[in-house]
């Protein structure tokens, strides 16, 4: 219905207004063409009355003649004097026309006078209504003005109106009763195309589209139909491409968000989520969405940019690298965690000042007791023998801390990159392992199941011998305890290694698996090692996924413990 009402005013209502303008323009043309006609019976008059042999004196004879003039016609006929004294006039008698005032100032004389014939329409002072005034000049000393009272236009103009608004509403009748008709016509369509226009907007899938008889509105719904078909594409293009970008910001170990000019979230990834520790909302301002003061100082120097720019934040403990990218109306800020780059880069440091430290002291002895042999060749050979025996164990030190580093930097290197092709056999293992510490000072007991575990041999050599040298090096103990099992059901590997004291100190338990770390020589019978066993130790147990750990025994001693996760079997 309200379709319906809308077609029916479109089409009556500019109809009406141009019917209603015709009418207006034909009212005015009438009119003028009426003012024309009786400005020139005017003139007409005024030649005819020329004929009348006037005086500048009043005559009662041409005071009767124009006057039945004025009846019969409505005219009003003056005869004004060149200096403005009125002679005659039709509407007065002559004591009236005595007492009138001068009409040398009035427009129509004036022009009358100058150019032999002038117009206006204005009030008369005299007869107190508007009037239509001619004026034509009879003689050099007369004025002849004829006059029509405005309300003969006013009569003309109304009987006119009258007859004009009869036929207007006359039209407008005949005009509504067309737009009813096409309107009739025409909104059933288009109420069928506004409900599929409705249901498009929706958002609906199935949508039925109508056909018509009429060509035209066939095309147009196929119009429709064919960019509704478009919109629908693209929209699926849109998605999949919304999705595929989803996607990749999900997978990116940067936190990414983009605001708009408001700092209003536009998109978010969940690791940006995650590095802030706050629940991020779309179309929010991000500034308001937490009340973590960490959290709000971090983003606030960083939405606060304006230009793109390079940052170094702290957030929680961790290091960020954050990167802004200002556009006309948004602003990207990606941050990446790169605290393991910085601390590498710190242990880097350290590293290079520890390696540079461990090898300058076996450098230094071999270099200076080399130096002290050459310069004293006929040197006791009590303290030959001595120096020598020094110089070889310094360099032997500094073979074991050579080879210890390059073996660190290659299970540095591995990560988790390794492959257990041959299971190793625990039985095997455990007796190259008591053949190797036979000669030890120490009773090297150990207590294991027969199992193969997929974890490779030369590590758990490497995790076995480590841990038993640590032991023999600080332990003032007779006996050193090795233990290890396997459990097929978990896939877990346990390892244990028990010694008999001094128990280490618990301030100094989790240091101990630091590069180059050693205990004071003080609290150990033996000379410290190189301080990278342990290290070793537990870089082969991040490469299982494992645990290591130490703590006191009722022996008195230590019992470190290590579980590893076996790797998976490769089929062949």
């Amino acid at each position: 219905m309200r379709s319906y009402l809308k077609v029916f005013l479109i089409i009556f209502i500019p109809i009406a207004i141009l019917i209603g303008a015709g009418y207006k323009i034909a009212n005015k043309a009438a009119i003028d063409n009426a003012t024309k006609e009786l400005a020139q019976e005017m003139r007409t008059k005024a030649e005819l009355l020329k004929g009348y042999k006037l005086s500048t004196e009043f005559d009662p004879d041409i005071h009767a003649i124009i006057s039945g003039i004025s009846q019969n016609t409505n005219l009003r006929i003056t005869i004004i004097r060149k200096d403005g004294q009125v002679i005659d006039d039709s509407y007065y008698s002559y004591e009236k026309i005595q007492t009138m005032e001068n009409h040398a100032k009035r427009p129509e004389v004036i022009n009358a006078l100058n150019s032999d014939e002038g117009s206006s329409v204005r009030r008369s002072t005299t007869a107190e209504e508007s009037m239509n005034y001619y004026a034509v000049r009879y003689s050099d000393d007369i004025v002849l003005r004829i006059a029509y009272p405005m309300s003969y236009i006013d009569a003309l103009q109304a009987n006119m109106l009258q007859q004009n608004v009869t036929l207007y509403v006359s039209l407008l009748i005949i005009v509504a009763f067309i737009a009813l008709y096409l309107a009739r016509r025409l909104s059933s369509p288009i109420q069928k195309l506004s409900e599929v226009a409705d249901k498009i907007e929706a958002g609906e899938s199935k949508i039925y589209f109508p056909s018509f008889s009429d060509k035209t509105m066939t095309k147009l719904v196929s119009v429709i139909y064919r960019i509704y078909n478009s919109m629908n594409q693209k929209t699926k293009q849109l998605e999949q491409e919304k999705q595929k970008l989803n996607h990749i910001f999900s997978i990116l170990d940067e936190g990414i968000i983009l605001l708009d000019s408001k700092n209003n979230v536009m998109h978010y990834n969940s690791k940006a989520s995650h590095y802030l520790g706050i629940k991020i909302n779309l179309g929010e301002n991000i500034l308001r969405q937490t009340n973590n003061m960490e959290a709000i100082s971090f983003l606030t120097e960083v939405v606060g940019a304006e230009e793109s720019k390079k940052l170094q934040k702290n957030l929680k403990g961790k290091i960020f690298e954050v990167f802004v990218r200002i556009f006309e109306n948004e602003k990207l800020i990606a941050f990446f965690d790169i605290t393991e780059r910085a601390e590498y880069e710190q242990f880097k440091t350290e590293l290079v000042g520890n390696i540079t430290h461990e090898l300058k002291t076996p450098l230094a002895m071999i270099m200076g007791y080399s130096e002290t042999i050459m310069n004293d060749p006929d040197m006791d050979r009590k303290f030959h023998d001595k120096f020598i025996n020094i110089i070889y164990n310094s360099s032997n030190r500094l073979n074991l801390l050579i080879n210890d580093i390059l073996k660190l930097h290659k299970l540095e290197m591995l990560r988790e990159e390794i492959t257990v092709e041959e299971p190793t056999n625990i039985e095997d293992l455990f007796d190259e392992i008591k053949n190797f510490y036979k000669d030890c000072p120490m009773t090297v007991n150990t207590d294991y199941t027969s199992d193969d575990v997929h974890i490779l041999r030369e590590h758990l050599v490497s995790l076995i011998t480590n841990l038993t040298d640590n032991a023999v090096k600080y332990s003032k103990g007779k006996n050193i305890y090795i233990k290890m099992y396997s459990d097929p059901a978990s896939g877990r590997v346990v390892l244990a290694v028990e010694d008999e004291g001094p128990a280490i100190p618990e301030d100094e338990q989790q240091r101990i698996f630091e590069r180059f770390y050693t205990m004071d020589k003080s609290k150990n019978q033996n000379a410290t090692g190189t301080g990278l066993g342990l290290s070793i130790v537990k870089h082969i147990v991040s490469l299982y996924n494992g645990e290591v750990s130490v703590k006191s025994n009722e022996r008195g001693g230590n019992t470190f413990s290590v579980i590893l996760e076996e790797k998976e079997k490769i089929e062949h």
